[in-house]
């Protein structure tokens, strides 16, 4: 049995349910290994069920481990409802990202309950297996990135750069990208999530670059920050030291058992101490694995600890409005001595022609 259903199971006896009815598509991967994009899992304390249709009848009998599969003819819910009537359960848990139309169809009959983050709560920690596809998805990225870093100069559009290291990414095996690659240069540096332009890159400009690369439905997710020749640098340079100095201060004190508000704190500092606090308006990090957004949360407002074997991402940033925006990010895996850092592209700033 898949070690995150023996924790799921615990959790439902603490909460006095006697099934959960799983349908996030990347729990639903998590759990029985099942790579298509339509699929219920339903997990009792004795047997557990693996629900699709007849599209994906075959794909789940290569795929799917630890539970019984099921092809019904009709509604996948009808099935659910007559396997937990079989089975004498009434109260049954939900996803609470689930649709209220689902909710409804059970109300009908059962007694639904909404649950939250108990798949993702297994999922914080990584097994080897994970580990080992989210090295290859940062190989894939970073491997990318230093195939077309010559495209980094003066004179060419934030949408090619962009463009050409989408290709490189998928030529080395990605299916396809955690999320849309960012080029931000000058002024559009300035915005932690700017959209992709056709503006041309400028003397003097800082240009920040956050992408990353998949492997088996596992991601990755890393950020850097040039600066090209020009006029005005100083000030570019300076606050670029400064996201440096906070992003190896969070990498070097971040260890188990630590609040993950507090290592947000030690990179933060770095930034407020220096004036420019009111310029970093966003977490210092997030979990990383079947989602580029996922526990823990690396924020002041987070109420996540960190734990031996999650792996997660360490990327403050300073925005100067008119001026340009810097961001630094890193990947690590979490032991019990500390940060171990995945990524491993150089981080002292490059001036590039």
């Amino acid at each position: 049995m898949h070690k995150a259903l023996i924790i799921i199971k615990e959790a439902l006896k603490r909460k006095r349910l006697k099934a959960l009815l799983v349908t996030n598509i990347k729990n639903i991967r998590y759990l029985s290994g099942f790579t298509g994009s339509t699929a219920l899992l339903l997990i009792t304390q004795k047997r557990d069920f693996f629900i699709t249709d007849f599209r994906y009848k075959e794909q789940s009998l290569r795929e799917v481990r630890g539970f019984e599969i099921i092809i019904p003819k009709g509604k996948p819910l009808t099935v659910v409802k007559k396997i937990l009537k079989g089975l004498d359960i009434k109260k049954i848990g939900f996803e609470v990202t689930a649709p209220y139309s689902l909710y409804a169809s059970l109300k009908k009959e059962l007694k639904p309950v909404p649950t939250e983050h108990l798949v993702e709560k297994a999922r914080e920690i990584k097994e080897q297996g994970e580990i080992k596809l989210i090295k290859e998805a940062v190989f894939r990225a970073e491997r990318a990135f230093q195939q077309i870093k010559p495209r980094i100069r003066k004179g060419v559009t934030e949408r090619s750069i962009a463009l050409r290291l989408e290709e490189a990414i998928k030529r080395l095996g990605s299916k396809r990208l955690p999320f849309d690659i960012i080029v931000a240069s000058g002024e559009n540096s300035a915005l932690p999530h700017a959209g992709v332009t056709n503006r041309r890159l400028r003397a003097g400009d800082l240009v920040v670059i956050d992408w990353g690369a998949e492997a088996d439905g596992y991601f990755s997710d890393m950020t850097r920050t040039f600066l090209l020749k020009g006029p005005d640098t100083e000030k570019k340079i300076k606050i670029y030291n400064i996201v440096l100095k906070a992003n190896k201060r969070a990498l070097k004190e971040a260890k188990p058992a630590m609040p993950a508000k507090e290592l947000d704190a030690r990179a933060r500092d770095i930034i407020k101490e220096a004036g420019y606090g009111e310029f970093f308006g966003h977490g210092t990090g997030h979990g990383v694995g079947l989602d580029i957004h996922e526990a823990p949360r690396i924020s002041f407002l987070s109420k996540d600890v960190l734990k031996e074997g999650m792996v997660f991402t360490i990327e403050p940033g300073i925005y100067l409005s008119g001026i340009g925006g810097v961001r630094i990010e890193d990947m690590v895996y979490l032991t019990s001595k500390g940060a171990r850092v995945l990524t491993s592209l150089p981080k002292d700033l490059e001036i590039l022609g």
